[in-house]
């Protein structure tokens, strides 16, 4: 018998014994020599009676959301029947007790032991019934029978229930009280962004310093990508307070580190090999804090600036920056990571930190790259071509991506009109890591990129290019197919050169496989493919700058797609 049929059995066995308790109290009631007790049994009985309607009500509370409400009854009425058999029903109990689970049955335990107790010491039958049915026998069989009908001889199952009970009780409030709390706390981080506007603010801090970290006359051979994160659990918590040091990122960013394939011996030295191939850090962007003077800062409330002070005085105690150094040149400090000693933070620049919002410390991996002259980079319009990229890497880049729209939007490292090819992987060892997407940049200080503006025409048509790219992305992802694999003539001419008609083009296609997605990808990846391409999110706002606009992609966009994957994983 498994454990929750006891329960089922609790709830038939203290009827039983009431019913037999009333039987015996009519019996008492119709021989007189026993009236003296009638008034301490019928106490008795009140009391049992107030218990086993607490134990219904608390059962029935635990069933609530596990049972369908037309089968309670079922339930409640046959509490040995097959429904209290039902491994999934006992499965949806255990994962809605948890960790209660086990002393939620040793107390239904406890309660099925005084009823057994009860029944032994009133000489009920092997059914719970009483040995006779005549009331006006009572006395002969009370005799014959020899059972208590002292309140006091009972006293001890009593307390037993009654404390069995309330923890019983006890513990299915708890259950559901901790199950509502759950819930709102779930609610709330759904409906809560990501800091995503910090993140933002970081990479644009990032990339700024980037641009004057390399003093090398090489930097034309430099890249630096950066690895696209989820970062959906970089949520604010309700326990930060207003006057934490910032709003800074929970987890740093990933770089990569690259001296060009394009690199070119000198011609002073023309096997000159390239001082360095790739490194891997970590980076943290930290927010440089200005120290106030004693007459600026004033005297403040004692105990918040005590808690600040404690705070601070924590923080510098588990600062791992103990091997800072501060340097000028990128390309010079890569250099020294050659060498064994590697466990170093690099704090970037310190010819200019007065000149940076961000202080930028760089955390090279503890040990240097493996075999990283034979590295390759693969674009994600060639990798959308590879046998090994399943469905399941496809579903898994499309939240990465979704994600990562939201957090570097309208920064050098994601122009609006980004596509395939400017989403890289790195093979290393044969194998590409197809859960580690990046974005690079290079920092030619003579060649700047400048983003394609979108034909003043199409803006009515396609409202935000950024969201249009991550649509036809999705699209792209879910087929396992480039867009232009997919177009048919009925979408009009592709690839002509001409910018405004090429657009259109891919418009078409995209708009008419919004509504094919829906009978193959399911409804949550097809809303938030149908979002992106037609911007179709009921706000005015078309801007992600927009924090209600960036709230309702956030929403409609990336939990759709995390919460379809997490459906299909």
């Amino acid at each position: 018998m498994s454990g929750i049929e006891i329960a089922g059995l609790v709830l038939g066995a203290i009827p039983l014994v009431l019913a037999s308790l009333e039987f015996y109290a009519d019996g008492i009631a119709v021989t007189k020599r026993y009236l003296k007790f009638k008034h301490d049994f019928k106490s008795m009985l009140v009391e049992l009676k107030t218990e086993n309607t607490m134990c219904i009500n608390s059962i029935t509370m635990l069933l609530i959301g596990v049972v369908k409400p037309k089968e309670m009854n079922d339930f409640l009425e046959d509490p040995c029947g097959d429904k209290w058999k039902d491994p999934k029903f006992e499965k949806k109990l255990k994962e809605r007790l948890g960790t209660t689970y086990e002393s939620y049955l040793d107390t239904i335990r406890e309660m099925n032991n005084v009823a057994i107790v009860f029944k032994q010491r009133l000489k009920l039958n092997d059914s719970g019934q009483p040995q006779f049915t005549d009331q006006k026998t009572f006395k002969e069989h009370y005799k014959r029978l020899k059972f208590s009908i002292q309140k006091s001889d009972y006293g001890d199952l009593m307390s037993r229930l009654k404390q069995s009970n309330t923890a019983l009780h006890r513990m299915t409030t708890q259950t559901i009280s901790l199950e509502a709390l759950q819930q709102s706390s779930k609610l709330h981080r759904a409906q809560a962004i990501p800091k995503f506007n910090v993140i933002n603010d970081r990479a644009h801090g990032f990339y700024s310093a980037l641009r004057s970290g390399w003093k090398c006359p090489c930097h034309a051979n430099h890249s630096v990508s950066l690895r696209l994160e989820t970062r959906m659990d970089d949520v604010a918590s309700d326990d930060d307070s207003e006057d934490s040091d910032d709003e800074s990122m929970r987890d740093p960013f990933h770089v990569l580190f690259r001296y060009s394939h394009l690199h070119a011996a000198s011609p002073t030295s023309p096997g000159s090999p390239k001082p360095w191939t790739w490194e891997e850090a970590d980076v943290r962007i930290v927010e440089k804090q200005s120290v106030p003077t004693p007459a600026a800062s004033g005297p403040g409330p004692k105990g918040v600036r005590f808690a600040s002070q404690a705070r601070n005085a924590v923080k510098a105690a588990l600062d791992p920056n103990s091997n800072m150094k501060p340097i000028q040149d990128l390309c010079a400090a890569i250099c020294t990571l050659q060498q064994p000693q590697r466990e170093v933070c690099l704090e970037l620049l310190a010819t200019e930190i007065a000149k940076q919002k961000y202080g930028v410390h760089i955390y090279p991996e503890k040990d240097p790259p493996q075999n990283p002259e034979a590295w390759t980079v693969k674009s994600l319009r060639h990798v959308l071509q590879d046998s090994k990229f399943t469905r399941h890497d496809r579903l898994r880049l499309a939240v990465t991506l979704a994600s990562s729209v939201l957090q570097l939007h309208e920064t050098p490292w994601l122009d609006d009109n980004w596509s395939k090819d400017q989403i890289f992987f790195i093979k290393r060892s044969d194998k590409t890591i197809y859960d580690h997407p990046f974005v690079s940049q290079h920092f030619n200080t003579t060649q700047q990129s400048t983003p394609t503006p979108l034909p003043a025409a199409l803006t009515r048509v396609i409202r935000n290019q950024t969201l249009f790219a991550l649509g036809v992305s999705l699209i792209e992802l879910w087929y396992g197919k480039h867009l232009s694999e997919l177009h048919k003539l009925e979408d009009g001419p592709k690839d002509t050169g001409d910018i405004m008609n090429d657009l259109m083009t891919n418009y078409a296609t995209a708009d008419r496989l919004v509504d094919e997605l829906y009978s193959e990808a399911g409804g949550k990846y097809s809303d938030a493919v149908r979002r992106c391409i037609r911007c179709d999110f009921d706000h005015r706002a078309k801007s992600l700058e927009d924090a209600t606009f960036q709230k309702a992609v956030y929403q409609g966009v990336v939990n759709q797609l995390k919460e379809n994957f997490d459906f299909l994983y």
